[in-house]
């Protein structure tokens, strides 16, 4: 009886051997393919695909960007632009664009200066009869001069462009003194407003329901720099020389010669992305 059982005993202890044995064998090659098989590195390779909306930096269809501008016929801040360009040919030796601008700027006569009343007081531009407010819808091409290395640097394009120039006359308004404590804000009127009773500029937000049209035409030439930036962002600065020509004088001043031909240099920096 004891024999019996001792056998007994002996081969339940091998089978369980065997059925552990066994249970190994079928793991062990699991485990080794899943970090061995080319199909279980897959996923570790995945990151390295370029999504499906990236675009690549030199190999784009078209930039949007929106600008501020100085020139010197204004202040620091002369106005806004925004921009669209649209590439001809991705793969050409000099890239070109089609190059669509429309600005919006204030334009000022050379010969304005800054009052200040009482000597200490508010500032005006004294004889100044109106601003000049001109829009600028333009048409060019942007031609590719100089392209950065894969190393990074800077792209150089070379823009030449032209367009109508929407010109609008808004009265300069003036702060006056009538008597003591009573003040009113005016159009200026060099037969009835003096440096004896203005007491400042009235504000430029005044007057805009009572401008006049002028049309003229502008033209313009600039270099573009486009900085080193993220991939489908887009950092550049826009350096250039432009001229408008207005169908006849502009009443910029009451009490100065005015002009209907206006030349300025200006630089823009604009922010925008690529597609």
């Amino acid at each position: 009886m004891k024999t019996t059982t001792k056998y007994l005993a002996m081969s339940l202890l091998l089978l369980t051997c065997n059925t552990w044995l066994h249970a190994q064998r079928r793991n062990t090659p699991a485990n080794t393919s899943t970090t061995t098989t080319p199909k279980s590195a897959a996923p570790n390779r995945a990151p390295s695909t370029k999504p499906k909306n990236e675009v690549d930096e030199e190999n784009y269809s078209s930039i949007f960007s929106v600008g501020i501008t100085t020139n010197t016929n204004s202040g620091l801040l002369g106005g806004f632009m925004v921009r669209k360009e649209i590439v001809i040919d991705n793969g050409a030796a000099r890239r070109q664009m089609h190059y669509f601008n429309l600005e919006l700027v204030n334009v000022d006569n050379y010969q304005e200066s800054t009052l200040h009343a009482g000597g200490n007081g508010s500032g005006y531009a004294y004889g100044k009869k109106n601003y000049l407010l001109a829009v600028r819808p333009q048409y060019g091409r942007e031609i590719s001069l100089f392209r950065k290395s894969s190393d990074g640097g800077i792209n150089v394009n070379g823009i030449i462009a032209a367009g109508p120039s929407l010109g609008f006359l808004k009265p300069y308004y003036v702060d006056v003194y009538y008597g003591r404590g009573y003040l009113v804000s005016e159009p200026y009127d060099p037969n009835v407003h003096s440096i004896n009773n203005i007491a400042g500029s009235g504000g430029f937000f005044k007057g805009f329901g009572n401008m006049k049209f002028t049309p003229g035409i502008n033209i313009k030439a600039a270099l573009n720099f486009e900085l080193d930036a993220f991939r489908q962002s887009n950092i550049s600065l826009e350096v250039g020389f432009l001229a408008d020509i207005y169908s006849k004088k502009v009443e910029i001043m009451a009490l100065s010669d005015n002009q209907s031909v206006f030349t300025s240099g200006y630089l823009t920096i604009f922010f925008g992305g690529k597609k």
